[in-house]
């Protein structure tokens, strides 16, 4: 599960589409613009969703047979109560460990070891973009005052 399969993806190409490329260069250019016009209060209420579903997923011991749950994001937002972190219950993460602990631990521990990976080289290109999407913001500010 991850970040690009509750919208975030699909957001950024159809911004990204928006503009006709003719070149990879300009492709790229598209994206890198759709990702910095994409509101950061929606990414942020997409990393909560993400958030929601992941202890949705411990509470059906790893499965996806769930709803999306519903938040509330904007309301709370208006009110100042969107929280920053979605919690998990500690009894439902009680359950998901004993879950875990049934398995082999050595596969479980590969595994999580090839998930973390994967995980800190999406941080990394997330980090990258970021900078890339400051640094066009702040030529911008210098050359359009």
């Amino acid at each position: 599960m991850n970040i690009l399969d509750l919208g975030f993806f699909a957001a950024i190409q159809s911004l990204q589409h928006r503009q006709s490329s003719r070149s990879i260069d300009e492709l790229i250019d598209n994206v890198l613009k759709a990702f910095e016009d994409y509101p950061y209060q929606l990414l942020n209420h997409t990393f909560l969703t993400l958030q929601s579903c992941l202890v949705e997923t411990m509470k059906n011991s790893g499965g996806n047979t769930f709803k999306i749950p519903h938040m509330a994001k904007q309301k709370n937002e208006r009110h100042g109560q969107l929280p920053q972190n979605v919690l998990c219950p500690p009894d439902v993460y009680a359950e998901a460990l004993a879950s875990l602990n049934l398995h082999d631990g050595d596969e479980m521990d590969r595994k999580c070891d090839k998930e973390s990976e994967e995980q800190r080289e999406i941080d990394e290109l997330a980090q990258y973009l970021e900078t890339i999407a400051l640094n066009i913001r702040a030529k911008r500010t210098f050359l359009w005052p």
